[in-house]
């Protein structure tokens, strides 16, 4: 069962579900909340040479200098957000600006919104599941520009993306909410 805004209303002032910062109220939607960008931006480099394996997980691939991060902020220049220009077929992971937490009893959906889709930006393409037991964290949205414009993303302005919340038959033990698993460790090899 979907979680209709009401509910959503309902869950986010009983402590249930949390939105750190609290959500504005152009934010709520029928059954979903929108999640503005944050600041961070990661783009990975070009390295021809470079074959990854994720088979076991992303462990230690932050140690591998595969990406350039950047944060953006207010340009003292001119006083206004920076912004995050993806060109035609560009690819970058961006965090939300809010930080949420899931209970044990339900499971996030994060979505693209129809109006950023409709100018070939997608979001979040194969890894949509907020698992139970998410605690206080960003998400990390999978963003690419398959159109022929530029695209212009800017933190905290631009709400390119959807949660949804679905109720558990069983709320899950807190042994088996995320983050309580092991994670494993990625193989790299450099082709010559």
């Amino acid at each position: 069962m979907i979680l209709s805004q009401p509910d959503l209303r309902k869950a986010v002032r009983s402590g249930e579900i949390r939105f750190d910062p609290p959500l504005e109220e152009n934010q709520w939607g029928e059954a979903s909340v929108d999640l503005r960008l944050g600041h961070q931006f990661t783009r990975f480099r070009k390295l021809e040479s470079v074959t990854i394996s994720i088979a076991n997980g992303l462990e230690e691939l932050g140690d591998l200098g595969l990406w350039d991060s950047e944060v953006l902020d207010v340009n003292p220049a001119t006083g206004k957000p920076q912004q995050c220009i993806l060109e035609p077929g560009d690819f970058v992971l961006a965090l939300t600006h809010e930080k949420i937490t899931i209970p044990n009893h339900l499971i996030g959906m994060i979505e693209g919104r129809s109006t950023y889709a409709r100018v070939g930006l997608s979001m979040h393409e194969t890894a949509p599941w907020i698992q139970p037991g998410w605690d206080h964290s960003p998400i990390t949205l999978e963003i690419r520009n398959n159109s022929q414009l530029k695209i212009a993303l800017t933190p905290l302005i631009d709400r390119p993306c959807q949660l949804s919340f679905l109720r558990l038959t069983t709320a899950l033990p807190p042994s088996l909410a995320y983050g309580t698993r092991s994670t494993a460790v990625i193989s790299i090899s450099l082709i010559p």
